[in-house]
């Protein structure tokens, strides 16, 4: 399994893909953690009347958090079409074939595969985390950045995020073959059909219907980084309504994660910790799905 997992590593770094795809991901997430805070939209949240409580200010809440979850869940659309197209490019040019005939079966070799794009997601996480917090710092006032503590959690869900869903785009690719039908369907999905849906589903008036879209692998990729940013903005709002005595009626906590989903690119999120463990279904039953159309194709 060793050699297999060093034999992986090899051919990630001796190609161009890895880098090929990162540019762009460390450039969309400054690009949007950037253009998110500079718009004066987190600012603006303070001033709704769905948030203000009604307190007299809420300055103190470090709205920068929700840029920086727009910036990693933009960016990672990138680390996804990595394992995408990594699995899918050599499927399609069958130089997977020395791998599976030398190989002690092929189980063996989606493990390691998946061992080293485990790791390529962190990497890819870790880039697009300093491009995201250099963006926030250079588009947000110095009132709305948040405590090391808060940035640190935002940033640890961001990497799990960017692994994840390098392990679903890997198993898609397994199981698709095509690296251009992977790229479209997973494009697709991310870009247009996965944020409407999760939208019109968010607002359905049944709360089971409107549960649906957190558990979407859509919502619940945003909502790793999206849900853990809402919790934290939410627990700072009502650490203020303590603080001044203002009781919080859960219609209105319930309307103010609503719109703070919204604004954070993660509609009908669930909490951070609980969106992990769906994406981990998620990327688990790509993997499950991915390595059993490759126990039966045919790589001659």
């Amino acid at each position: 399994m060793t050699g297999l997992i060093s034999s992986e590593f090899r051919k990630t770094t001796t190609t161009s893909l890895w880098w090929a795809l990162l540019i762009p991901a460390v450039l969309a997430g400054f690009v949007w953690a950037w253009a998110t805070s500079a718009s004066g939209l987190t600012s603006e949240l303070a001033e709704l009347s769905f948030i203000r409580l009604p307190l007299e200010s809420l300055e103190d809440v470090t709205w920068g958090l929700i840029p920086l979850a727009r910036g990693f869940n933009i960016a990672s659309t990138f680390p996804m079409l990595f394992g995408a197209l990594a699995m899918t490019t050599e499927l399609s040019r069958r130089t997977i074939t020395t791998t599976f005939l030398t190989a002690p079966s092929r189980l063996a070799v989606i493990g390691a595969k998946s061992a080293v794009y485990a790791v390529w997601g962190l990497v890819y996480g870790l880039f697009i985390s300093v491009a995201a917090s250099v963006g926030l710092l250079v588009g947000s006032p110095e009132r709305e950045l948040p405590s090391a503590g808060d940035w640190l959690l935002v940033v640890f869900a961001g990497l799990l995020a960017c692994m994840l869903w390098t392990l679903l785009g890997l198993g898609f690719g397994a199981l698709i073959g095509s690296p251009v039908g992977a790229v479209l369907v997973l494009l697709g999905y991310v870009l247009v059909v996965g944020p409407v849906l999760e939208t019109v589903l968010t607002f359905n008036e049944d709360p089971s219907v409107a549960l649906i879209a957190g558990a979407l692998p859509g919502g619940a990729g945003n909502g790793i980084t999206g849900g853990t940013v809402v919790s934290i903005l939410l627990d700072q709002v009502q650490g203020l309504a303590a603080v001044d005595g203002t009781v919080i009626s859960e219609a209105r906590l319930d309307l103010a994660r609503l719109v703070l989903t919204l604004v954070a690119g993660s509609p009908g999120a669930f909490a951070g910790w609980l969106s992990v463990l769906v994406f981990l279904g998620w990327a688990l039953l790509a993997l499950g799905a991915g390595w059993l159309r490759t126990k039966s194709r045919d790589i001659t």
